[in-house]
């Protein structure tokens, strides 16, 4: 399959995915397309993707395949439609990138110095990621090198800075498979508990830095880029609000695509669709097939789950273990794994607790956003190592202590939570 149809692929599975809430059978099609995006792009993987996509699926179809000699049925329905609404929700965003970009004259304008400068990359570089992920963090690191080299300490501030944006952002991927996993968590109780946690970590790394950055340019994006996410976050609370049966994965695979179209019919630019559609979604085969192979992985638990019980250390899931478990995300983070498999593991195990599941979800995204910003082989590191040529173990090991920290507040966030629920 080219590059093109590739792309045009996962474009009309998202498409289908959106049909399929006026004609529910659409959504096994919409299921169907993104397998079949998956394996055409299987050999175009890379080898860190191949390898955590093949141990997933393998130790899923084991899991399954033990369960069904246990007696329990094979749930192939949700096997081909594991993640859809997620990877719906991830190609949706991904347009948003066509009208988020910084304008001409932001590019031009003069780079704040000191400060103010730290100020605007901070804030800029904060809501500026949580709408369009890692592709705002390349524009941000891109703009700074004009002025500055980026060193170890700037690759540390601007990781730390985008990695938080996932305890509270609903266009991230964390939100998206934590709805996967947690259904019942209300999105809006979760945002309004970690918003404040993202703005204490900026406010952190404004502290950390303001001495080093006292006389080095900064990041001057203002206007549109940073309305959007407030834009976008007030649409989808609003449109969740007016129809709540609709998951928050569906509402923004709609608004991002829609919000897309109207932008670029008013300025002129619709003949940008195509290029998006062959270049950024032909290449999202890393995600996606890594999406889909924790879904499969996670079906697979489930069921095995429930013919071997279960053994955790704990009996109740409150502040303390929630606090214990961000703690393990971290240490396995640290030290290689994936969020997409760390979540995976445990979700099934800690769902036979009966969690309230705001906390659970509020973990989760604790553990995929900090954890991104000490994995040595996050997506979040690696693109940084690939573009600055900075180590990901580097920058790793000078994050851990910040993010410590981090770990900390959040844990006092979840006994604050308990308080009142």
């Amino acid at each position: 399959m080219t590059q093109v149809l590739r792309g045009y692929s996962l474009a009309l599975g998202t498409l289908t995915s959106v049909m399929a809430l006026v004609y529910t059978p659409l959504f096994l099609v919409a299921g169907l397309l993104l397998w079949g995006f998956a394996l055409a792009s299987f050999s175009l993987l890379a080898r860190r993707s191949l390898v955590q996509s093949s141990i997933l699926i393998a130790v899923g179809g084991i899991s399954l395949g033990y369960s069904a000699l246990q007696g329990s049925p094979t749930p192939l329905i949700s096997l081909i439609n594991s993640n859809t609404n997620l990877l719906a929700m991830l190609a949706a965003v991904s347009f948003l990138s066509l009208i988020a970009t910084p304008s001409k004259s932001s590019k031009n304008r003069l780079p704040p110095k000191g400060r103010k400068g730290l100020i605007s990359t901070l804030a800029s570089g904060h809501f500026f990621s949580a709408i369009i992920n890692i592709s705002a963090l390349l524009i941000i690191a891109d703009r700074l090198r004009h002025s500055r080299e980026i060193d170890t300490r700037t690759a540390s501030m601007l990781t730390i800075n985008f990695a938080v944006c996932a305890l509270w952002s609903p266009f991230f991927a964390a939100m998206a498979y934590t709805l996967s996993l947690v259904p019942d968590m209300d999105m809006l109780t979760v945002m309004a508990v970690g918003a404040p946690m993202g703005f204490i970590s900026l406010a952190f790394l404004y502290w950390q830095n303001k001495t080093a950055e006292s006389e080095l340019s900064g990041y001057p994006l203002k206007g549109r880029s940073l309305v959007l996410p407030s834009l976008l976050a007030v649409a989808v609370i609003v449109a969740h609000e007016l129809w709540p049966h609709l998951a928050i994965t569906q509402i923004i695979a709609i608004s991002a695509p829609l919000l897309v179209v109207v932008v670029l019919i008013y300025e002129g630019r619709l003949a940008q669709l195509h290029g998006h559609i062959s270049n950024r979604l032909a290449n999202m085969h890393n995600e996606t097939v890594l999406f889909l192979a924790a879904g499969v992985f996670a079906i697979g638990l489930g069921e095995l789950f429930k013919v071997l019980p279960p053994w955790l250390p704990f009996n109740t899931y409150g502040p303390l273990e929630a606090s214990l478990t961000l703690g393990f995300c971290l240490i396995a983070a640290r030290l290689g794994v994936h969020a997409i498999m760390i979540m995976a593991v445990i979700a099934p195990l800690l769902l036979t607790l009966d969690p309230n599941p705001n906390l659970l979800a509020m973990t989760f995204l604790s553990a995929w956003g900090l954890g991104s910003a000490i994995n040595p082989v996050s997506g979040t590191l690696l693109a940084i190592q690939g573009n600055y040529h900075i180590k990901g173990s580097h920058i790793a090991r000078i994050n851990s202590l910040p993010i410590a920290f981090l770990f900390c507040i959040n844990c006092a966030a979840y006994y604050l939570f308990s308080l009142f629920i």
